[in-house]
């Protein structure tokens, strides 16, 4: 099942790969005039997607290449997002889940949906809730959660979660967060750390965590690819290095990711919460 699963994934993302290039061959004209130099954005974005597969945001990163080189309007900046790890967001996922074992598919199928579930209810509720003070909110319950996470880590003497899935009151648990996290994702604020905090909290091994929150991660561009192909608001130099260096990047980070001992990889982990805190702090 875990096979299928990343196999149908990764499918969707050479889709979209394919239609990005399809893009570029009917309109190289707009491709040739979009801000940036392809071969300076090409390294970036292989740095950027190694880092994703071990739990930083690309959103973050991309965002921030946008605006300091100043490589897209507002509008493309959503666009570009999405369209930049449509593929190596599916790739992260999909040799993450052919790992030995790494996580229970209940439990994954389980968060999906009520991820799915949380982003449509928040599609609804979006224009009528004030997000900057739901940032604020989750900017403390993620330095909460940050504090409980090392607290678990020091009185176990360092020992990480073996669990690869949860159960019972932890699996009801894990789907109302993940729906209510699935709403506030809505809001654009960021919950690949959240969610990290969520499962190394209720147990699960860094791999196992690292999986459900990449896995989880990518269905939004996957669900949001659709609409951003159809309007072509997307930063077509970043989107190419993307699909090419940033795909051999999320290759190579992944295969770090399933490599490394588990202590290292909860550091790790612990040190993206760090970042995204700072991130949702600052403008």
């Amino acid at each position: 099942m875990q096979q299928i699963i990343g196999s149908v994934l990764l499918f969707i993302g050479l889709l979209y790969g394919a239609l990005i290039l399809l893009a570029v061959k009917k309109d190289p004209e707009s491709f040739r005039q979009a801000k940036g130099n392809f071969w300076l954005l090409s390294p970036l974005e292989a740095v950027i997607f190694f880092c994703a597969s071990l739990g930083v945001s690309d959103y973050l990163l991309n965002t921030l290449t946008a605006r300091h080189f100043r490589l897209t309007r507002d509008e493309e900046l959503p666009g570009t997002l999405i369209s930049c790890c449509l593929l190596p967001g599916t790739i992260i996922a999909f040799y993450l889940l052919r790992a030995d074992n790494p996580v229970d598919m209940r439990t994954l199928v389980i968060c999906c949906i009520c991820v799915i579930i949380g982003s449509l209810i928040g599609s609804a509720l979006v224009m009528r809730m004030d997000g900057h003070l739901i940032k604020k909110i989750m900017c403390a319950a993620l330095a909460v959660s940050l504090v409980f996470v090392i607290i678990k880590m020091i009185v176990s003497a360092g020992q990480t979660g073996e669990a690869v899935g949860v159960t019972g009151l932890k699996l009801v648990l894990a789907a109302v967060l993940c729906l209510v996290t699935g709403i506030i994702n809505r809001f654009g604020i960021p919950m690949k750390p959240t969610w990290t905090a969520i499962f190394l909290l209720l147990g699960l091994s860094p791999l196992a965590t690292l999986t459900m929150t990449l896995v989880i991660g990518a269905l939004t561009p996957i669900a949001g690819g659709v609409s951003v192909m159809k309007s072509g608001l997307y930063q077509k130099k970043m989107a190419l290095a993307a699909l090419f260096f940033g795909s051999a990047g999320a290759i190579i980070g992944t295969g770090l990711a399933i490599a490394i001992p588990a202590l290292t990889l909860n550091v790790i982990l612990i040190i993206v919460m760090i970042i995204a805190i700072i991130s949702m702090v600052r403008r």
